[in-house]
């Protein structure tokens, strides 16, 4: 038992130098292209894709939006773009945990149970943009909010300068990234591949050993201390996002428990509503030191999700639609395994891209 466990240890750390291997060399291939679309435009619907896209290419929503928040304080980008950029990042995020259970591709129920678990998030998230979008866009009603916000705090901050923690586990994890890249010979595409390979062997053992303790040992400890309500998930998974500074490690943290069958899907809702959440800190952090629109657009990321938390989860007929469209998707990919793929195509990639060129 004490070595499956240190098994399990050891394969998830792995697991998280793949996906951060992932994350750098997409990061890295993808930089330029994201420095040239990243300019200001009056056009919130191209703002709001742009978000998008530069999330996917950066891997990080919240690089994305501490670049915004940088943007905004320079007088370089103004709060009627920012503010539907923030929303893109948001759904761009949920790229890599939908990576992730592709490598359960193969193995029927398992990959089901996986892919439903990321796409519940990217379902999340459009409804999000898709409810509270129009409803900025005519009333202002969150960037206004965010103003009151910050007049009450900005006086009190301005001249606090904040020194930022970094978490263990994000430098672990990228120590072992770097030793992964010195087997790529400098090469984006290669470390690409060999990220991609080591997440996928390391799902492939996750779910193995999982499979091979008691899982319904597994299963009551989550029940019993992380998963029991809604409000502690959504808190487990607000604090792990702040300890590791990527919403995108922590929700692909999830999904092999999920091929595994060791959480349910409406436990890992809440959770994914917790990331959300937590991935908001880095670009506050960044605003406090910045200008009075910068601490705005950083508050403003933080309210669009806790409203979206609020409108969506809050209502039970509302809550319902993100879990019935990712089973509905999981269910229609496990008898077309070009469904998951064109998917992430198509909506991280395909629609954000075309309708930028377009809109230029």
């Amino acid at each position: 038992m004490g070595l499956k466990i240190l098994g399990i240890i050891s394969a998830l750390y792995v697991f998280l130098v793949g996906i951060n291997g992932m994350s750098s060399a997409i990061k890295n291939m993808g930089s330029d292209v994201a420095d040239s679309i990243f300019t200001t435009t009056s056009d919130p619907v191209i703002a709001l894709f742009i978000g998008v896209f530069a999330t996917v290419l950066f891997q990080s929503s919240s690089t994305t939006t501490s670049l915004i928040v940088g943007m905004v304080s320079s007088g370089a980008l103004g709060l009627a773009g920012a503010v539907p950029m923030i929303m893109g990042a948001n759904i761009g995020t949920t790229v890599t945990n939908t990576i992730v259970s592709i490598g359960h591709l193969n193995r029927g129920n398992e990959f089901r149970r996986a892919f439903a678990a990321s796409t519940v998030h990217d379902f999340f998230n459009i409804m999000c943009v898709m409810i509270l979008f129009p409803l900025e866009m005519a009333f202002h009603g969150i960037q206004r909010s965010a103003e009151w916000i910050s007049s009450l705090m900005f006086g009190k901050i301005q001249n606090v300068e904040i020194l930022k923690a970094k978490s263990p586990i994000k430098v672990a994890i990228k120590s072992g990234g770097k030793f992964v890249e010195k087997f790529a010979f400098d090469n984006d595409v290669i470390y690409l591949i060999l990220s991609v390979l080591i997440t996928f062997a390391m799902l492939y053992v996750l779910v193995k050993i999982l499979r091979s303790l008691v899982l319904k040992k597994v299963e009551v400890f989550f029940d019993e201390y992380i998963f029991k309500t809604p409000l502690r998930a959504i808190g487990f998974g607000m604090i792990l996002t702040v300890m590791v500074q990527s919403s995108s490690i922590t929700t692909s943290l999830v999904v092999p428990l999920a091929g595994a069958g060791v959480l349910t899907l409406r436990q890992i809702f809440p959770f994914t509503l917790g990331a959300n959440i937590g991935t908001t800190v880095t670009a506050l952090l960044a605003s406090i030191t910045g200008t009075v629109a910068a601490l705005i657009a950083a508050i403003s990321h933080l309210l669009f999700n806790i409203f979206g938390i609020i409108i969506i989860y809050g209502l039970p007929f509302l809550r319902v639609v993100p879990l019935n469209c990712a089973e509905w998707i999981a269910d229609r990919a496990v008898n077309n395994k070009l469904i998951p793929v064109m998917y992430l195509l198509f909506i991280f990639v395909g629609l954000p891209l075309t309708i930028i060129v377009l809109g230029r």
